[in-house]
C-alpha cells in the first residue's frame, strides 16, 4: 500500500527527481544532487525511444553508483501496452527490478495489475501519461496499491493540495518541456505521422508553424504567431514553497532528451533552491544565479500559468520553438563561417534530424556576467558560437 507523502514528511521539502537519457546525464543528475533519478531500460517500452537509454550492464551500474550516492532509480514503462507484447515487457519489470531499480513508472492500467499481482514487493509508480487529474482517481489508484501517483501537468495549486489528501505520494512537474494537450491523452503525433506519443515516439508537432485560415482558406493567423500550438516550458523555481505546502512529494524536472549539461544546470539549480527553502536561506544573490542559470540552459522562455488555474496567451511560445536562452549584451561586429551540418537522433526507432549550425565569429559588449571575471558591464569579448 501506499506510503504516504514519505520523502516530504522526512526531509521537509519535495523530492528531486532529475531525467536521464543514458549514462553520461544520469552521472550529470547524480553530481548535480538528485535525490532520484527517471531512465528506460532498452529502448522498446519507455516514452522515449529516441533516447539513448540503458543496457542492463549500464543500467546495473548506474544502479550501483545511485545508490552508494543515496539516490534512488525509477524505470519508465510510461506506454500503451498490447495484450501480445505484456510477457515481453513483465519480463523488462522484473530484469529492472533485479538489476537495482527501485520503483517503476507505469502508464498501462493492465501492465500495472499484472506487476502488483505478480510482485506486490515492487514500488509502482503511476505515470503522469496515465491522465490522473483529480481526488477520485487518487484515490482508485491508492486502493490498487500504488506508492505514488505523479499527477497530470494541468493541476493548480488547490486542485493539488485537495487530491494531497487522498494518502498517496504525489509527484508534479516542476520544470521543463510542456505538452499543448493534455496528459497523455495527445493523439496528434500519431494521427498526423504514425508516431504515436504513448509508443515513445512523438515527434512533436505541435512545436511546428501552422497558419490559421478562414471557412474561404484566407490565412488569419495573427502577426508572429506562427506557432500557435506551442507552449513555453514550465518553471516553478519561485513556487517551491506553495509546492510544498499542497503536498507535492516529488519535483520532476523534464529532460530524457537533454545534453548532460542541460540535466546539470537545471537539476543544480533547483538543489540550491529546495536547500534553501529548507534552511529558511533569503540570499537574493544565490537566488538570481539560479535563474540566470535556468535561463542560459535550453528554454523557450518560462510559464507557471497552470499552478494558479490560469491557460492564456501568457504560457506560449507564439513566436519560436527552439532555445531562446538569456540576453546578455550586443553584437558589435560579427564575420560569418561556413555552416555545418549534425545529424541526431535515430536510435532504435527515434526519428534521424539533420540540423545545420550556422557559425560566426562575433564581438560582444556584455551586459551580463558571462563566465569567470566578467561581471563589469563594460566587458568586449569574441566567441565563435556552435550553433
Amino acid at each position: 500500500m501506499s506510503t504516504g507523502h514519505s520523502f516530504l514528511q522526512a526531509h521537509g521539502v519535495p523530492e528531486l527527481l532529475a531525467p536521464a537519457g543514458g549514462p553520461e546525464p544520469f552521472n550529470a543528475a547524480l553530481a548535480a544532487g538528485a535525490d532520484a533519478i527517471y531512465c528506460g531500460l532498452g529502448n522498446d517500452f519507455n516514452a522515449r525511444r529516441g533516447a539513448r537509454n540503458f543496457t542492463d550492464e549500464t543500467f546495473r551500474a548506474a544502479c550501483r553508483s545511485a545508490h552508494l550516492a543515496g539516490a534512488r532509480v525509477y524505470v519508465t514503462m510510461n506506454v500503451a501496452v498490447s495484450t501480445d507484447e505484456l510477457p515481453r515487457v513483465l519480463e523488462l519489470a522484473r530484469r529492472a527490478w533485479v538489476l537495482g531499480a527501485d520503483a517503476l513508472i507505469i502508464q498501462d492500467w493492465g501492465l500495472l495489475a499484472e506487476v502488483r499481482r505478480t510482485w506486490p514487493q515492487i514500488e509502482t509508480h503511476v505515470s503522469t501519461q496515465a491522465n490522473v487529474h483529480d481526488a477520485r482517481g487518487v484515490a482508485w489508484c491508492r486502493d490498487l496499491g500504488v506508492n505514488r501517483v505523479t499527477l497530470s501537468r494541468e493541476l493548480s495549486l488547490p486542485e493539488i493540495a485537495r487530491i494531497s489528501q487522498e494518502g498517496v505520494e504525489l509527484e508534479c512537474f516542476g520544470h521543463g518541456a510542456l505538452c499543448f494537450c493534455y496528459s497523455g491523452v495527445c493523439m496528434m503525433s500519431s494521427l498526423a505521422g504514425g508516431r504515436s506519443a504513448n509508443r515513445g515516439l512523438c515527434a512533436q508537432p505541435c512545436r511546428l508553424p501552422y497558419d490559421l485560415v478562414d471557412e474561404t482558406g484566407r490565412v488569419v493567423s495573427a502577426p508572429g504567431r506562427t506557432r500557435p500550438l506551442c507552449p513555453k516550458d514550465y518553471c516553478t523555481m519561485d513556487d517551491l514553497a506553495e509546492m510544498r505546502d499542497a503536498g507535492v512529494g516529488s519535483l520532476k524536472v523534464e529532460g530524457r532528451m537533454k545534453a548532460p549539461d542541460y540535466v546539470y544546470s537545471v537539476v543544480s539549480a533547483y538543489r540550491g533552491a529546495l536547500e534553501a527553502l529548507a534552511s529558511g536561506d533569503k540570499d537574493g544573490t544565490a537566488d538570481a544565479m539560479r535563474h540566470r542559470q535556468l535561463r542560459r540552459a535550453f528554454n523557450r522562455d518560462f510559464t507557471d500559468s497552470y499552478l494558479f488555474g490560469t491557460a492564456d496567451d501568457g504560457m506560449m511560445s507564439y513566436e519560436r520553438s527552439n532555445n531562446r536562452g538569456e540576453l546578455v549584451g550586443d553584437v558589435i561586429s560579427s564575420h560569418k563561417l561556413e555552416d555545418s551540418l549534425v545529424r541526431r537522433g535515430g536510435g532504435d526507432g527515434g526519428r534521424t534530424r539533420t540540423r545545420r549550425l550556422t557559425r560566426a565569429d562575433v564581438s560582444l559588449h556584455l551586459t551580463a556576467p558571462v563566465g569567470r571575471g566578467t561581471s563589469s558591464s563594460s566587458v568586449r569579448s569574441t566567441i565563435r558560437p556552435s550553433s
